[in-house]
């Protein structure tokens, strides 16, 4: 029983703390703050000017290409990275957490039900 209490509790601590993050995320988009869509967030990512970032559990996940070199690289072609020989492709939310892991960015999981573009959203530092 007290296992059950306290397994309840944690529970509504974590979906209260992530609906204040998604409160937060609501106002920082509307203050201009933020981005949600795939391709302004790795372009976001990869300059380092994520403060969090914040993804939906990804079923279909689109294969994004990362740099060995930089870490904190992440786009949807090749070429946008010249000659960089240490290219690769992995599945989108790996490459999107790498980089906001590089870029010392936090990271929480948007809620079922959460609409946001491709499903990801970041709220920015600047």
């Amino acid at each position: 029983m007290l296992r059950a209490s306290v397994d309840e509790a944690m529970h509504e601590a974590m979906i209260e703390s992530h609906r204040a993050v998604l409160d937060e995320l609501e106002a920082t988009l509307a203050g201009g703050h933020g981005l949600q869509g795939l391709a302004p967030v790795m372009e976001a990512l990869s300059q380092g000017r994520v403060e969090t970032l914040l993804a939906a559990d990804r079923a279909d996940d689109p294969e994004l290409v990362g740099s060995r070199r930089d870490p904190m690289a992440v786009v949807s072609d090749a070429t946008a990275l010249g000659d960089d020989a240490t290219t690769f492709t992995a599945p989108a939310s790996a490459l999107l957490l790498r980089s906001a892991v590089h870029g010392n960015a936090k990271f929480t999981e948007l809620l079922p039900g959460t609409q946001c573009a491709d499903g990801v959203a970041a709220m920015l530092r600047y």
